[in-house]
């Protein structure tokens, strides 16, 4: 496998084809504007690893367990984190299209300036989750908790937030114009701030 010598921690540049990573330890490495096609991290155990400036296309995470992984500045296309679990990541300017989360589980994390246009997250409990600036335009967030995760100055514009909860969470400037509501938990401060986004005008 090029690039994958036992010894070496730093990978820079390197092209990965349909390569199962299962047996390949991964624990704190950290690889640089490598590419990664249809590649296999199906229940592999990674911890610290780091993935910066990487692409990742049609990659297969399923029942993958990722503790405090970064990617960060990555493109991922048609990927898939079925029962994938997500503790402690940081996903920081990472764009995701087409990528599948269902049954995910995540827990915490670092996602500032995260791109998931159009992702399907339902479900999701992405709790103390910090999203700040992150662009979630036209994404199904039906029923996703949002408890304690900072979305301060993100896009969630056209979302479906029905059933969603959003108590606990910062709102500081988020976009969420034309987003659609229905049984969606928030405190007050939440909510006066969907309703100005309705152009409802408070006092």
């Amino acid at each position: 496998m090029r690039g994958m010598a036992d010894d070496t921690a730093l990978t820079k540049n390197e092209r990965f084809v349909e390569v199962d990573f299962y047996d390949t330890d991964l624990d704190g490495r950290r690889f640089i504007s490598c590419r990664f096609n249809g590649c296999d991290f199906t229940e592999k155990t990674m911890a610290a690893t780091v993935f910066e400036g990487c692409a990742f296309f049609n990659c297969r995470f399923n029942d993958a367990q990722l503790e405090q992984v970064a990617f960060t500045g990555c493109t991922l296309s048609d990927c898939g984190f079925f029962m994938a679990t997500l503790a402690g990541c940081k996903l920081s300017g990472s764009t995701f299209a087409d990528c599948s989360w269902t049954h995910a589980v995540v827990r915490g994390g670092q996602w500032p300036m995260v791109t998931m246009r159009q992702a399907k997250l339902d479900g999701l409990d992405l709790s103390d989750v910090r999203l700040a600036e992150a662009d979630l335009s036209e994404s199904s967030l039906k029923r996703v908790v949002f408890d304690d995760a900072d979305l301060t100055g993100a896009t969630l514009r056209g979302c479906d937030l029905r059933e969603a909860d959003l108590r606990g969470a910062r709102v500081d400037s988020v976009n969420l114009a034309g987003a659609r509501f229905g049984n969606t938990r928030m405190d007050v401060d939440g909510a006066l701030v969907v309703a100005v986004a309705q152009g409802i005008v408070i006092g």
